[in-house]
């Protein structure tokens, strides 16, 4: 009977207790911010970005809000042209 309550039935005359709290939050189990006690989406859902969250690796991604340790490239600073005395053929910057 209570008219907050996510399972409110308008035409109840007796309260049988089985009230419901509206939880609001995002219900999409994908989601960055998934809330499993939600049971009403707020369209608060953050899509899963995985990647490399290390600020100093070379392939760092600003986007990312899940990190992938595992695809961080460090950066190898050196000469990148193969045509000079001391390329370094492992150099990325």
């Amino acid at each position: 009977m209570d008219s907050t309550a996510l399972n409110y039935v308008d035409s109840a005359n007796t309260d049988d207790g089985s009230c419901i709290a509206i939880i609001l939050g995002c219900t999409n189990p994908l989601a960055f911010n998934y809330n499993s006690l939600a049971n009403v989406d707020d369209s608060s859902c953050v899509t899963t970005i995985i990647g490399c969250m290390d600020t100093t690796a070379f392939n760092y991604n600003p986007l990312a809000n899940v990190n992938d340790s595992a695809s961080c490239v460090p950066v190898i600073l050196g000469c990148m042209d193969n045509t000079m005395f001391n390329y370094d053929a492992s150099a990325n910057t």
